[in-house]
């Protein structure tokens, strides 16, 4: 399963679901924070935000400004459609559907009623290779407009948003049916016409578009006929939730927009911090951009009356932020309470600051903490639980404070820094491209694409030094020093018989179905994939099972040794042994997805919570 998961659509189909809907609905916005976007990401919020809220206006060369007509500027309205229709899709036009109501020169469509006239919405098809029309997208603008009538438009926008939070009852209910209502009927007709049912349609939206597709969701089964019950909500930064099951709604833990009323009602806490999980939102994603890594900028309250804070509900930071989720190697190892920080920090604070879940304002997280970083060069720190830290692209630099843990580097030249002494921890290569390497307490991070460790050693008895080792197969160079790894034994792509010596080793099955047999000492067992047999002989060993690992058996298990999943299928959220065990005979079997550990002859009331860790 992932976080962005879907009514019963699985996980592949529920990510090309997502991408769709991330991509039309940054097409309604026609790039309009393209200048701020880019005077951000170059400048930052600190000492550089003057300059970044002048690009935000005017603009550069390389940025289009809200303020229209500058010569120098690229048109990002015309990037916008290319990228859309990049992403398959092509705005369907107003003679299409035989509609008469008020259109721009962009094909986009205004709101019908008095009050409503700000609104706006696209109306997208997707088609095969021959024309035939294949599904249809509906994506609500938020708060704003186009450039020429950027400030009247968005004071009617933001009069909605008042009357949503504090107007009549069930005004945000029906405000897609009040706005809409006659376009949407027209849709649902053309639809008809081509084929289509409502399955066929995907409605997106940020923001106060959020809001139009929690309430269209809401209206589904009442209005335009029904055709649209069954079709496929997807809202970004929404300040409302629908009372149905219909809609996905996802947002920044510290977008303040985001969950801000209760439902749809206004409450005490929409104007300060709203953390209240949903049954239909994502609760725990965060976008760790320069507002939320400052100290400073934190000292101000957490509320949807801090502008400041609202530099987390910008579309652009949804669009990158929420498709490297979607990209991420872990991707399915998440579900839609995972702790999430994405790294959206400036040029300027990604150099000097470390991505990492602080828990700001909000309940406290629980599970394991997945973080993303950029293409760029960034600093990237996990915590003392369990972690899945991910580079992506660019020159990375990781940390950790302990645990359980995963590391993938992505491509460029990166490092771990260990913070201690070489001497303090050890570290295992299974020669397939993985690092091993365990703490003094016990801990195991995993890590790919680590080009070089960085130590902190002794030097002139009261002082200290950074050494970097470099890696290589036979071990970690510093200079002309070579550093062998922990002793180790490892399989190849057959069926291996592995055995430790008695004075504490490693054993990497890798792939096929292995026998691997621990001596006396305390040994480290990776099976890997296949179905494998690890033969206990004493010591407090660990056992380490990872990714799809197949049907093993574990024979002479006792209570000194350790079980560690990590990266497994079928977690779900779920870190409790109890959740994953039953008893079979007078054996534990311990499940995990397709994939399961037999402990032989152990029954499972001689289990512990401490010997046992699903990370």
């Amino acid at each position: 399963m992932g976080v962005y998961d879907y009514k019963n659509l699985g996980a592949e189909a529920s990510q090309a679901l997502f991408a769709d809907a991330m991509a039309i609905t940054m097409y309604s916005y026609h790039n309009l924070d393209n200048g701020f976007a880019a005077g951000y990401q170059h400048n930052g919020l600190g000492l550089g935000l003057p300059a970044t809220l002048v690009q935000a206006l005017i603009g550069s060369t390389d940025s289009q400004g809200v303020i229209p007509g500058i010569p120098w500027n690229p048109d990002s309205e015309k990037a916008a459609l290319e990228a859309v229709q990049k992403a398959g899709w092509t705005p369907i036009s107003a003679s299409t559907l035989d509609y008469a109501g008020q259109v721009d020169g962009r094909g986009t469509f205004f709101g019908e009623k008095p009050g409503y006239t700000s609104a706006q919405v696209e109306v997208l098809g997707k088609y095969d290779e021959a024309g035939k029309l294949l599904e249809i997208g509906i994506a609500f603008r938020g708060t704003s407009g186009p450039r020429e009538t950027l400030i009247t438009d968005s004071i009617g926008d933001v009069i909605n948003d008042l009357l949503a939070a504090f107007g009549p009852q069930d005004y945000a209910k029906n405000y897609s049916g009040e706005a809409f209502g006659t376009l949407l009927g027209k849709v649902a007709e053309y639809a008809s016409a081509q084929g289509l049912s409502g399955q066929d349609v995907l409605v997106s939206g940020h923001s106060l578009g959020g809001l139009a597709v929690n309430s269209m969701a809401d209206l589904s089964d009442s209005t335009w006929s029904g055709f649209y019950q069954d079709a496929n909500y997807v809202a970004y930064a929404s300040p409302t939730q629908s009372a149905s099951d219909k809609v996905l709604n996802i947002g920044y833990e510290n977008d303040p927009v985001y969950r801000a009323l209760d439902g749809s009602s206004f409450t005490l806490a929409s104007i300060g911090v709203h953390d209240q999980p949903h049954e239909s939102s994502a609760d725990n994603i965060v976008s760790f951009n320069d507002h939320y890594a400052s100290s400073l900028w934190n000292v101000l309250p957490f509320s949807i009356l801090n502008l400041p804070t609202w530099v987390s509900h910008l579309p652009t930071g949804y669009g990158d932020g929420m498709t490297r989720i979607l990209e991420s190697g872990f991707y399915e190892l998440t579900t839609r309470d995972s702790t999430i920080i994405v790294a959206n920090l400036s040029d300027p604070a990604r150099a000097t600051t470390w991505v990492q879940d602080l828990n700001r304002n909000a309940e406290t997280h629980h599970g394991s903490t997945f973080i993303i970083g950029t293409d760029s060069n960034d600093l990237i720190l996990g915590g003392r639980g369990n972690d899945y830290l991910e580079g992506r692209a660019g020159n990375d630099t990781f940390r950790d404070s302990g645990g359980y843990n995963i590391l993938l580097g992505g491509s460029g030249f990166n490092t771990l820094d260990l913070q201690q002494s070489l001497k303090s921890v050890e570290v295992a290569n299974d020669g397939a491209g993985t690092l091993y390497i365990r703490d003094e307490h016990g801990g195991v991070s995993m890590t790919r694409d680590i080009g070089a460790l960085v130590s902190k050693e002794s030097s002139l008895i009261f002082f200290s030094k950074n050494v970097t080792h470099t890696v290589t197969d036979q071990g970690l160079l510093a200079g002309k020093h070579l550093t062998a790894y922990a002793s180790s034994a490892q399989g190849d792509a057959g069926d291996n018989l592995l055995k430790a010596g008695d004075n504490g080793q490693w054993l990497f099955g890798l792939d096929g179905n292995d026998q691997l047999i621990g001596g006396k000492g305390n040994d480290v067992l990776v099976g890997g994939e296949g179905n494998d047999l690890l033969h206990l002989s004493g010591g407090g060993n660990t056992l380490l099972f990872n990714g799809q690992f197949g049907q093993d058996r574990v024979l002479g298990y006792q209570s000194t040794d350790k079980l560690v999943f990590m990266g497994v299928d079928g977690v779900g959220g779920q870190y409790d042994y109890l959740e994953h065990a039953k008893a079979v005979g007078s054996d534990t079997v311990l499940s995990f997805g397709a994939d399961s550990v037999t402990l032989v002859g152990i029954g499972l009331d001689s289990l512990s919570a401490n010997s046992i860790t699903i990370a």
